[in-house]
């Protein structure tokens, strides 16, 4: 072997080494993210994490999380489930990119660990703009709802199986996590009214202004919530490939204009 192939050959494997490395550098602050985080607390199955205090409320946020799993169609698969709440942008964004994950996404959940990431500053911005204006939704900015949208991302993942569930689009996926993450709340909510959401989906002039939100999103859940609080859908029937998104939109709107 020349001296050109050995010198080849000795930075390949110096390369392979430094890349092999960084991969498990990289699952292992995903596996374990708690020295990144200075605040712990028990709550029950949960345990919260935090890189500034814990705020006292969290138990009542536990109890509304509590509630909203129990209503979802699949139970939670996991025994405990860790919740770590980013009040630094920077963390949030380094977490994201070691998860693959958007840095401007509200949170993030990652099934194998059990755990879900929070960017709290998200979260506040969604409730100064939208608690009382897109209730029930990913964008109201309510911090049991966010961890309940990831749960039952998980909980359609074990039912689904990972194929199928993969196999989701996008307004199935997001829309069925809404759905379950909210449906607690729906239906202990005496003024809930589907039509009346449905106007606000339609509406232009509300679109236009700035609400941090999409409307493309809203539409998914709305499309699915229909599907299951109208047409009965489970998870089993809205994954058919025969259920698309222009047939269930066309069913939801017909049904709003029969109102």
């Amino acid at each position: 072997m020349s001296s050109r192939s050995r010198r080849i050959r000795k930075w390949t494997v110096r390369l392979l080494l430094t890349v092999t490395s960084l991969a498990a550098l990289d699952i292992a602050i995903l596996l374990y993210p708690t020295p990144l985080f200075a605040y712990s607390q028990s709550f029950g199955s949960y345990r919260v994490y935090a890189d500034e205090p814990i705020p006292d409320g969290t138990a009542g946020v536990i109890e509304d999380l509590t509630r909203r799993v129990a209503a979802m169609e699949h139970g939670s698969p996991g025994g405990s489930h860790r919740i770590y709440l980013c009040n630094s942008t920077r963390r949030y964004a380094l977490l994201a990119f070691l998860a693959r994950r958007s840095s401007e996404s509200q949170a993030i959940g990652l099934s194998f660990p059990d755990e879900s990431f929070v960017q709290m500053p998200r979260l506040r911005r969604f409730a100064a703009l939208n608690r009382e204006t897109l209730p029930h939704s990913r964008f109201e900015g309510n911090l049991a709802e966010a961890v309940a949208h990831e749960i039952a991302h998980f909980n359609s993942l074990h039912a689904l199986g990972l194929r199928r569930h993969l196999a989701l689009p996008v307004w199935k996926s997001e829309g069925w996590a809404e759905y379950q993450a909210n449906l607690a709340a729906i239906h202990a909510d005496p003024g809930y009214d589907l039509h009346a959401r449905i106007d606000r989906l339609l509406d232009d002039g509300f679109w236009a202004r700035d609400h941090g939100a999409s409307r493309r999103m809203w539409e998914a859940q709305l499309l699915v919530e229909f599907l299951g609080e109208v047409k009965g859908y489970r998870l089993a029937d809205l994954a058919r490939e025969d259920v698309t998104e222009i047939s269930a939109r066309d069913a939801m709107i017909e049904w709003w204009r029969s109102r």
